[in-house]
């Protein structure tokens, strides 16, 4: 089972908000969140494969199947609550697999940064051979080195100017990982091994919100066709933000988060 921590609300509330971390990260990215959100909300963060303190077995393949079955036997635990599961990057890409083929039932989606997958089976290739090559350096040339490299990818520009405080929290957490179990995650789960999940968009009946930053052009136009496709959306681009809004624009990603389901909830 995942590797997951449960926060209970100081509020009395049967609504829970579970989430799911990016890559090379873990359910610690969420802890200033949680100080937050814990007011009016139940919170349960969880280390995906590979990361954080997650055990999984690595003779298993760590696929979006293998994921959502795990993510099934943690949320049966909480089947009395409202579930809203969010997801950031990574975390957003299984999230999605989870809302189409995820047993437990969902009252909310949160997805921030993410794509529904690579559509063309070229692009989905060429995507497994990046991932492999980065999982080689994870091994080879270790995690410092990797991170140093990872840090510098254009995604991430708009945290150049964070304070520095909290990039040496976002660097600490990163150096924190296992190389070798990133690996993996890279090679059982990174983008070029996601299924492409555009053509059952559709599928997903439950609301979902959509959080994007307005500096990510790449997933600004992700999230703008997304809105299209899935039924029952709301599509929230956050100014001044990149990739990584719920640390670039912190107090926004909470306000977005909670209105959203205050606003489920009133509809129940």
């Amino acid at each position: 089972m995942l590797n997951y921590k449960f926060y209970q609300a100081k509020s009395n509330t049967d609504k829970l908000l579970v989430m799911l971390h990016g890559f090379i990260s873990d359910q610690q990215a969420f802890n200033e969140h949680v100080r937050v959100l814990q007011e009016t909300l139940n919170i349960l963060t969880v280390d995906l494969p590979g990361h954080g303190q997650d055990d999984s077995d690595t003779n298993q393949t760590w696929d979006f199947s293998f994921i959502s079955n795990e993510l099934d036997e943690v949320l049966k635990l909480f089947k009395d609550y409202h579930l809203f599961l969010h997801g950031y990057s990574m975390g957003g890409r299984i999230a999605l697999y989870y809302a189409i083929e995820g047993k437990m039932k969902l009252t909310g989606l949160i997805i921030e940064s993410t794509s529904p997958g690579i559509e063309a089976l070229e692009d989905r290739n060429e995507r497994q051979k990046v991932d492999q090559a980065r999982a080689k350096v994870l091994e080879i040339a270790g995690l410092e080195i990797f991170v140093n490299d990872w840090e510098k990818l254009p995604l991430f520009y708009t945290q150049y100017e964070l304070d520095k405080s909290i990039k040496k929290a976002i660097r600490d957490m990163r150096l924190r990982q296992n190389p070798l179990r990133l690996a993996k995650a890279l090679r059982d789960y990174g983008t070029g091994q996601m299924p492409n999940l555009w053509p059952k968009l559709n599928q997903i009946k439950v609301p979902t919100c959509i959080i994007v930053g307005i500096l990510d052009g790449k997933f600004c136009k992700i999230a703008k066709r997304m809105e299209t496709m899935i039924q029952n959306t709301e599509l929230n681009e956050v100014e001044q933000s990149g990739h990584t809004v719920h640390v670039e624009e912190f107090t926004e990603f909470d306000r977005i988060v909670l209105g959203f389901i205050h606003k489920e909830e009133q509809n129940d």
